[in-house]
């Protein structure tokens, strides 16, 4: 029956299936080859999605789709801009700044880079900065959103795992801040080479104070979100019900940049995306109990063991599939397929799941930056008017960043638990 499994998911990932019909269409395929009743696959979809934590994903959906519309975006890269806009590269600088602030309220790189990028690649391109460096600074930042709380991606490993979502916030800020650390440093080392300055500004106190008064409802948001769940005051998945209140009232009463119908947009386009991700965790709710009923992450464990016992090695291993698997497939899926997969191994080298959460997350944020089908690649493109190409080959130096701070995490753990 296993073979049929694999047979049915191979064939339709070969027809152009979604991943999410895709292993759910094969669990179903072998569960009635196998005789087993029917009924527990309506069970199982429904497992998959009916806990308290899976509330959290719609909410930090729509909070981050209602952040956007209410202004937050503009006046936090204004900030940035005030403090640090006119030094050399000063502009790429307070992109990746801008997208790490960004990151804390929309848990998105896709949103981060829709939001950030509209607003400072023409701003680059203004100040005589190449448009495909401008882009690539873009996307190489914005997956910065996936590692940054609070992230969707976390939810996500916490619900398929069973591992602390409040832990991997924590340790989810350090991790973004090392990888936008990394994006810095290349970014003002190629700007010192291109000669690429920042806006005509002076350093002005002045300047900082009005733009910090005007933003402050903005860095407000991500204290509110990450220090209630740190302080005890409330769990993440009340944080996210609270970003919801609080992006409406900021946006409609306090910046008055939306209004009633600009609200009910956004609860529509946000359903639709809450459902897309909620439609994947239940199929892989149901692929999950297929492959414990076969004992495939047994086998994968064994086959593990037998290559190195060290933990050191296998951490190179998964680091790699991560990296390839994620030229080619969305987060979303990545985390269907390899959560259930590599958690028993994990815990079988005394790997803290924790720790791995992280390292499998930033292998997510650089697949969404990586060609062929970076989803952050193409939504930057789109926002820039330029091609794929043209920004892929820009993107090598930002690439390398980010794969050294991957391997600082993976091999520090200390750089990111000390929180814990």
């Amino acid at each position: 029956m296993i073979t049929v499994f694999l047979v049915s998911a191979v064939l339709f990932l070969f027809l152009g299936f979604p991943i999410a019909v895709t292993v759910g269409l094969s669990s179903v395929i072998y569960i009635l080859a196998s005789g087993i009743k029917p009924l527990i696959i309506i069970q199982r979809l429904f497992a998959g999605i009916d806990m308290t934590a899976i509330l959290a994903i719609p909410f930090f959906v729509l909070a981050g789709d209602l952040m956007n519309m209410g202004g937050l975006a503009k006046r936090l890269v204004r900030l940035a801009n005030s403090v640090i806009g006119n030094a050399t590269g000063g502009l790429a600088v307070v992109t990746i700044l801008g997208c790490m602030f960004f990151a804390a309220i929309s848990g998105s790189g896709v949103a981060t880079a829709a939001a950030l990028g509209s607003i400072m690649i023409p701003a680059m391109v203004k100040r005589g900065y190449d448009i495909d460096f401008a882009s690539a600074v873009v996307a190489s930042a914005a997956p910065i959103g996936v590692i940054i709380p609070p992230s969707i991606s976390f939810v996500i490993i916490g619900v398929l795992s069973g591992t602390s979502i409040a832990d991997l916030y924590k340790a989810g800020i350090p991790a973004g801040i090392i990888t936008g650390i990394f994006l810095i440093i290349v970014s003002v080392w190629m700007s010192s080479k291109r000669n690429y300055k920042g806006e005509e500004i002076p350093f002005d106190l002045k300047n900082i104070w009005n733009a910090f008064k005007d933003a402050v409802w903005a860095l407000g948001t991500p204290l509110i979100l990450i220090g209630g769940v740190f302080g005890g005051v409330f769990t993440p998945t009340e944080s996210a019900a609270v970003a919801v209140a609080y992006a409406i009232i900021v946006g409609r009463y306090i910046y008055k940049e939306m209004s009633w119908n600009d609200i009910l947009k956004v609860f529509i386009t946000s359903a639709k995306t809450s459902a897309r991700i909620l439609f994947i965790i239940s199929n892989a709710s149901l692929f999950a109990w297929v492959l414990t009923i076969e004992r495939i992450p047994q086998q994968i464990m064994e086959s593990f063991l037998s290559l190195s016992n060290s933990p050191i090695v296998l951490l190179l291993i998964i680091n790699v599939i991560l990296l390839i698997a994620g030229c080619f497939l969305e987060s979303g899926a990545i985390q269907v397929i390899t959560v259930p997969l590599l958690w028993p191994v994990i815990t079988k080298f005394g790997i803290n799941p924790v720790h791995f959460g992280i390292v499998m997350t930033v292998n997510l944020a650089i697949g969404l930056m990586t060609p062929p089908f970076g989803v952050v690649l193409y939504t930057t493109s789109s926002v820039a008017g330029t091609s794929i190409h043209r920004i892929s080959a820009k993107i090598l130096p930002f690439f390398v960043a980010m794969v050294v701070a991957l391997l600082i995490i993976t091999y520090i753990p200390q750089s990111v638990m000390f929180m814990l």
